[in-house]
């Protein structure tokens, strides 16, 4: 399978790339040198892109051309107050969440078959005090799938909505590290690819 893995270089998207080690695989993430130094690991082939970015993902795309599998860890996290809460933060977790995975099908080429997979959340644990912008940025991608899914069904390619309890990844650090019980990355990993590869693949996993 060509396999694609966006956010590669995150603690889901590196477990993902270890456990496929062997497939025909594309890593991208922003982190170059980091990137490099995974795709040697797995045998994969490194292409460095900010998602944000439309004529980059557009780009990365490109090059990565007909795809059979596709994984978008791309995201990150934001605590706050509604009363604090600043425009330019708001805005960089709706880009992360929702404007890179619009890019990857809008300029994606997939397979008949293909599987694209994305991760949302249990709402019970981001509708919580803090945590109201990127409760809407997970709730957004959702919802953009809910429809894009309809679109793309009749190309036969398939959209799997995966929502994780948490995963002991570094977007935790900033908050004192990962909450007790967490999943490991490699864990969570192994969980994602049993659940995306049944036939025929569920439209949403819950882990």
């Amino acid at each position: 399978m060509r396999t694609l893995i966006l956010g590669a270089t995150g603690g889901l998207g590196s477990a993902l790339a270890l456990a496929l080690k062997g497939q025909e695989l594309l890593l991208s993430g922003r982190r170059a040198a980091e990137l490099r130094a995974l795709a040697e690991k797995v045998g994969g082939q490194a292409l460095p892109a900010d998602l944000k970015d439309e004529l980059e993902a557009k780009a990365l795309l490109e090059e990565a051309g007909e795809l059979d599998l596709a994984f978008h860890a791309v995201g990150s996290v934001a605590r706050g107050s509604l009363r604090e809460a600043e425009r330019k933060a708001v805005e960089s977790l709706l880009e992360d969440h929702l404007l890179s995975a619009l890019f990857l099908l809008k300029y994606g080429r997939f397979r008949p078959g293909a599987r694209l997979v994305f991760f949302g959340a249990y709402p019970r644990y981001v509708q919580v005090p803090g945590f109201a912008a990127y409760a809407a940025a997970k709730g957004a991608l959702e919802w953009y799938l809910e429809a894009a899914r309809k679109e793309l069904r009749r190309e036969g390619v398939r959209l799997v909505l995966v929502r994780l309890p948490a995963v002991a990844t570094g977007l935790w650090a900033p908050f004192g590290g990962p909450p007790k019980g967490a999943l490991s990355p490699e864990e969570a990993a192994r969980k994602v690819l049993e659940g995306v590869l049944q036939e025929p693949p569920p439209e949403v996993l819950e882990v």
